[in-house]
């Protein structure tokens, strides 16, 4: 005989027990001095729990492959050097910096962070440097220009360096204003305004000058199929004079092709098996030759424009055939029956 099952209570259990907590990134004591440097004391931390850091003035968290910190994180007032740099960093709480009235120096260099919110540094009003380059960040806060910021590093690309350089305008040697730099993969350093007007106005003026190039193309191209358009209508019309018109070769029907101008008047002298059909919006075909439609005038309604043209085939064989009427445009042939 089997073991008997498990009841259904004690199996529900199994499965709703809570995972084992994982353990902290760090041992920190409780007694932990006001400046702590954990640099490379953990090789993976999945989730930092900030609780333990309540009390520092200044910490030291680089390269200990931080993922993530805890969401309710909050840099305490007392802090004023915080260094989280060489992490994996993708994003930071929105309110991390809430309460970092005293936060002197921030170094978040070589993660990933791919955003900062709009108002990330608006309470970090003691901010005086600050360390970004080694981050895939498209643009940096305006709040990050705090009053007393002196020294600010961001990667050198025309995206974000382009965000920097209203604030950065007065980044020169005695100018009062905060000294920007880029940094690029390679560790070279180079002014924001130098390096903006050396590598990005070129790339700028090139974008330009390719649309510049293409819209001239565009306009030669509506040019050219204008003029194609003239020609073929203006070749449609046959030559001069009431009743003229054009041949063309015959089509999948057998029956030759008679173009003329809805405006001539008369008939296609040239052709006796054929007559010129002109449709208007308030009048139907005009009969020719004392041939007479086979249908209720008030049934006739333009398949087309006014000014578009048509012929008509009449007596032109014997039997059932059809009458064929044609128009210039594609798509536009038009048979007509008549009444037995």
């Amino acid at each position: 005989m089997g073991h008997p099952a498990a009841p259904p209570v004690l199996l529900l259990l199994l499965v709703l027990r809570p995972a084992a907590p994982s353990p902290p990134c760090f041992q920190v004591p409780p007694d932990a001095p006001a400046e702590l440097d954990l640099a490379n004391s953990s090789h993976h931390c999945a989730e930092l729990d900030w609780g333990p850091f309540g009390r520092q003035r200044r910490l030291g968290l680089s390269r200990n492959g931080i993922a993530a910190l805890s969401p309710s994180s909050r840099v305490g007032p007392a802090l004023e050097d915080l260094d989280l740099s060489h992490n994996r960093l993708r994003d930071l709480p929105a309110a991390f910096l809430s309460r970092a009235r005293g936060l002197r120096h921030l170094q978040l260099q070589h993660n990933q962070l791919r955003e900062l919110p709009a108002g990330f540094f608006t309470n970090a009003t003691a901010l005086r440097s600050l360390r970004l380059e080694g981050n895939p960040l498209p643009a940096v806060p305006p709040t990050a220009f705090q009053a007393g910021l002196w020294h600010l590093a961001v990667p050198c690309r025309c995206d974000v360096v382009g965000s920097v350089l209203a604030p950065c305008a007065c980044s020169q040697p005695g100018c009062s204003g905060p000294w920007c730099r880029c940094i690029t993969d390679h560790h070279d350093s180079f002014n924001v305004t130098d390096f903006h007007a050396r590598e990005c106005h070129g790339n700028v003026g090139l974008v330009a000058g390719v649309a510049a190039g293409v819209a001239a193309g565009v306009a030669v191209l509506l040019v050219v199929v204008a003029g194609v358009c003239y020609r073929r209508r203006k070749a449609a019309a046959g030559v001069g004079g009431a009743g003229s018109g054009k041949w063309e070769s015959a089509a999948a029907h057998g029956q030759p092709r008679y173009i003329s101008r809805a405006t001539e008047t008369g008939a296609a002298g040239v052709a006796p098996d054929y007559e010129n059909v002109f449709v208007s919006t308030c009048t139907a075909a005009a009969a020719a030759r004392g041939w007479t439609p086979g249908w209720p005038e008030e049934r006739v309604s333009p398949q087309g424009p006014v000014d578009d043209d048509y012929f008509l085939e009449s007596e032109a064989a014997d039997g059932d055939q059809p009458i064929y009427a044609n128009t210039q445009s594609p798509g536009e042939d038009i048979y007509v029956v008549p009444n037995q």
